[in-house]
């Protein structure tokens, strides 16, 4: 009979505010800690508690309202530089220049509100994540309710294909397994089981397995779990937290920032410096006036914000051609300038297909050729092709990998995909490169225990035998083996040589990373009732071994080499073992050395300070949690680096924001994950982001030589100016002519310097310096000597039309065309600062 709400026992509250560990508590510790009764909650209490915790869904932190975050987006240098432009404009009666000005403000303030909101667009992925009901039990009955309405202490039932509604401690487990990959990284469902795990907070949440987390899915089994945290307490509440932080500023915004500042005060400077000397000069202030405002119009690159877009939107168009989407703009620059790329390793680095590489069978170890699920390969031996005809050991086996699986692999539009689990999938394609495809109808089956730590089915041959097929853990099968079948089909007796040999060829296989089954059988089983564990206990004749691993992409070797070339360090990040991810690393070439790689256990210990000095030379972290993530790119940052972050799980979210240019996944990618990115790959390649780096680096040397050749055009025109009056000359050229050569004839080279396509040996060189401003002091000799002798040309030849009596508006007409000639020269000089012109090819666009 259910509790009253009076007598029915509760937490302390004090207890329930504190956050612990409860993995490493008993079912029956968190059970009163939470004082939830065996028959569940009452409904009374239910509300109760809802009161008091809230409801079980993500909220993002309350910001500012819309119409702040807009006006904040005019506080920038840059767009003081530009008001300023519009404001001269103005007063020398260019209405649509201030019309034009005014909107590139207005696009840039737009622009900016629309990135400010992605964190809350993740948030509001994230809630679109959660589970819309729930199988709860209260007052001793099982009911569905609004994923909104779980509570700390609810007894949530699952059962496969449900969502996870919010992080809970297993109480029971039939075969439970749970898929946690947008969470943790780990690629394949995990076994769940009800006992404590030691170790308290540094254990990872991968290895929490007795642990349910909102948003994963309950891929096989059931199981009963106690909710020990809803909402903004769990670990998808944590992230949210993390998102609500906003995304990092990109290195080319900083970098315009600074540079607008510089602009700014040099513009002031130059002004008031006119200004004060003319009038110390016995000029009128009038024609001062008016010589400081031509000054003004000068010095402002009016088209920069114009080619800035242009060049942004181009790059967006060529890095989508070669699958790489850009979701914002500045990191295009960013990418080109990356320093380190932080990848995930499953179907960024890997194929996200599980392939069998080695086969045990008898005393043979062979290699299976072919990659993914296409099946198509061949099985060798010291070089020399295995078939199964004449070979019955590789016959058994290859009917129990067969037989004892659900995978099922299918084709669908010329690709090859698998139906059920990886690891059987990958069992499915072995047999077809074995040619053997045998279809014997199951008569029972045990399915997989965390416990038992294999599987097993009983089969009927089409001569009426029954046997029993076992795979599972080497540590389990090899134990239970009492003989072992050779190629002809004879059975030896497992002794302790044949546990050595069988033992060193798994150690062979797991030092390569792979992930070792044994397989074994038991014959002329007698009827269907003596199908259980105790048949395989007492009569288990051993068929071999299969080592398989998610192989590595050929393209990414390669790119990683172009990486290595370019001066990018690849750090591999990912959810997997140690030993996995060493081994994938060192086939890589991301790393040669173990020393290199740390585990998350072992980095949770870490200081800030410790971990920062730590990851100049890491290249490889595994176990991870999604904190440790955020951690690796704060350091990395810390050091200075230009960090690019890969990832496709809800858990990379966080991290994806605060990296310098976040890259998440568009196939595998969950919409949280897309959300926090600045780019997506269409195709969840590694060399897809090395192909972006190239375009971002060409987007890089453009806008330098665009920033230098306006530059050039700015330091002439101040210059002539100013000569001018010391000289005691007319003005060479009045507001409007300037404003003409900076949005018109100005307008068409730099747009066609933006344009320009990649310089040979763009991926030879090193990384721009994270803190290397836009314009150096080696640059800026030669803009100023570019720009000298163009002034000291257009000065002589409007000083000569004077001398020659024409008439003013004629002067100023020749120093007009004579400056915009300087500027054609210009432009092609500032084509390649390292290669010669001949040598560049010809834009074609």
């Amino acid at each position: 009979m259910p509790h009253s709400p009076s007598t029915r026992p509760t937490a302390p509250a004090a207890f329930r505010l504190t956050v612990r560990p409860w993995h490493a508590v008993t079912a029956e510790e968190a059970l009163e800690a939470l004082g939830t009764p065996p028959d569940g909650l009452s409904t009374d209490e239910a509300a109760v508690r809802l009161a008091e915790f809230g409801p079980n869904q993500l909220a993002a932190r309350s910001g500012p309202p819309a119409w702040l975050v807009f006006l904040r987006q005019f506080k920038s240098p840059l767009i003081y530089v530009l008001l300023g432009a519009a404001g001269v404009s103005f007063l020398v009666g260019k209405r649509f220049d201030v019309v034009v000005i005014l909107g590139i403000v207005l696009l840039n303030a737009v622009l900016g509100f629309i990135q400010e909101a992605r964190a809350a667009s993740a948030i509001a992925a994230l809630q679109k994540l959660t589970s819309p009901h729930a199988h709860v039990l209260r007052d001793g009955e099982v009911r569905e309710v609004l994923a909104t309405a779980v509570v700390p202490g609810d007894l949530l039932i699952l059962e496969a294909g449900d969502r996870v509604a919010a992080d809970a401690r297993v109480l029971k487990a039939s075969e439970l397994m749970i898929d946690e990959a947008a969470l943790t990284g780990e690629s394949l469902p995990v076994s769940k089981h009800p006992q404590a795990i030691a170790g308290g907070g540094d254990v990872p949440l991968g290895d929490r397995l007795n642990m349910a987390y909102m948003n994963s899915v309950v891929t096989a089994g059931r199981g009963r779990t106690l909710v020990v945290a809803t909402g903004m307490a769990t670990e998808m509440g944590r992230i949210a937290q993390e998102l609500a932080e906003g995304p990092s500023e990109p290195p080319v915004q900083r970098k315009l920032a600074s540079f607008s500042r510089r602009l700014g005060a040099i513009i002031g400077v130059i002004i008031t410096g006119v200004l004060v000397t003319g009038l110390l000069l016995g000029h009128g202030f009038l024609d001062m006036f008016y010589m400081a405002i031509s000054l003004a119009v000068s010095a402002i690159p009016e088209g920069l914000p114009i080619v800035v877009s242009v060049l942004f939107a181009v790059g967006v168009n060529r890095m989508a051609r070669r699958n790489a989407l850009v979701r914002r703009l500045p990191a295009v620059e960013a990418l080109g300038s990356a320093t380190v790329i932080c990848s995930d390793k499953t179907g960024t680095l890997t194929r996200n297909e599980m392939t069998v590489r080695k086969v045990q069978v008898g005393d043979r170890l062979l290699d299976v050729e072919g990659e993914g699920y296409r099946p198509v390969g061949r099985l060798t031996w010291q070089g020399e092709p295995v078939s199964v005809r004449g070979d019955e050991g590789l016959y058994w086996l290859g009917a129990c990998a067969r037989l004892c699986n659900d995978a099922l692999l299918v084709e669908k539009e010329g690709e090859w995909q698998i139906l059920g689990d990886p690891t059987e999938g990958a069992l499915t394609v072995l047999t077809e490169k074995i040619g053997l495809k045998p279809d014997w109808e199951r008569l029972e089956e045990l399915p997989f225990s965390s416990e038992r730590k294999w599987m097993a089915t009983l089969n009927l041959t089409p001569e009426g035998e029954r046997v029993g097929f076992i795979k599972g853990a080497v540590d389990r099968l090899v134990p239970m083996a009492q003989r072992w079948l050779d190629a002809e089909g004879r059975e030896h007796a497992a002794d302790a040589a044949f546990r050595a040999r069988v033992e060193a060829q798994s150690g062979l296989m797991a030092s390569e990373a792979l992930r070792v089954l044994a397989l074994g059988m038991v014959r002329d089983v007698s009827h269907a009732g003596a199908f259980s564990p105790d048949l395989f206990e007492g009569g288990l004749t051993y068929l071999g071994l299969v080592g398989m691993i998610d192989p590595e992409r050929p393209e990414a070797v390669t790119a990683i080499r172009t990486c290595r070339d370019a001066g990018i360090r690849v750090v591999m990040i990912t959810g997997d073992h140690l030993a996995t991810g060493l081994a994938i690393a060192r086939r890589l070439g991301i790393t040669q050395d173990g020393s290199e790689a740390i585990d998350g256990p072992r980095l949770a210990i870490l200081s800030d300070r410790e971990l920062t000095e730590a990851a100049r030379r890491l290249t490889v972290y595994a176990r991870v949690s999604p904190e440790h993530k955020l951690r690796i790119v704060r350091s990395l940052k810390a050091e200075g680096e230009i960090v690019a972050m890969t990832g496709d799980g809800v858990n990379d979210a966080p991290a994806l924001s605060q990296a310098d240019i976040g890259v998440s996944m568009g196939i595998t990618g969950t919409e949280v994950a897309k959300g926090a990115a600045d780019m997506v790959l269409a195709d969840d390649n590694f060399a897809t982001i090395v192909a972006a780096v190239e375009e971002g680096r060409t987007i890089a040397s453009n806008l330098h030589k665009v920033l230098h050749y306006l530059i050039t055009t700015t330091i002439c025109a101040v210059l002539v100016i100013t000569a001018a009056m010391l000289l005691n000359l007319p003005l060479p050229l009045v507001a409007v002519q300037i404003i003409w050569i900076n949005l018109v004839t100005d307008g068409i080279f730099d747009k066609t310097l933006a344009l320009e396509r990649p310089e040979p040996g763009l991926m030879q060189r090193p990384p721009a310096q994270s803190n290397a401003p836009l314009v150096s002091r080696q640059d800026f000799g030669r803009m100023a000597l570019l720009g000298s002798v163009s002034a000291i040309g257009t000065l002589a030849s409007y000083a000569w039309e004077l001398a020659h009596g024409a008439t003013l508006t004629h002067a100023r007409t020749e120093a007009f065309t004579t400056m915009v000639a300087f500027q054609w020269f210009s432009a092609f000089a500032y084509r390649s600062e390292r290669v010669p012109l001949w040598r560049l090819p010809v834009n074609v666009w």
